[in-house]
């Protein structure tokens, strides 16, 4: 009877997860792209480390909602 909602959340939970892992990529990608050696650290220690950290945090927070989700049965 519940398997309906739980599968609706779950197929959103990893539809987040793969939006995140994208936005990872073109963090990286965005960061790779500077001019310059100096352009790209910057764009590192000022863009990429705290979205990175953010990004990751709200991944495992997801994994955990969906993994809290199942283990109820």
């Amino acid at each position: 009877m519940n398997t309906l909602p739980q599968l609706a959340l779950t197929f959103l939970g990893l539809l987040f997860c793969a939006g995140d892992v994208a936005a990872l990529g073109f963090l990286l990608t965005w960061q790779e792209r500077a001019s310059s050696p100096a352009g790209r650290r910057q764009r590192l220690v000022r863009g990429v480390l705290p979205a990175a950290t953010l990004l990751l945090s709200l991944l495992l927070l997801a994994l955990t909602q969906l993994m809290l989700l199942w283990s109820q049965q």
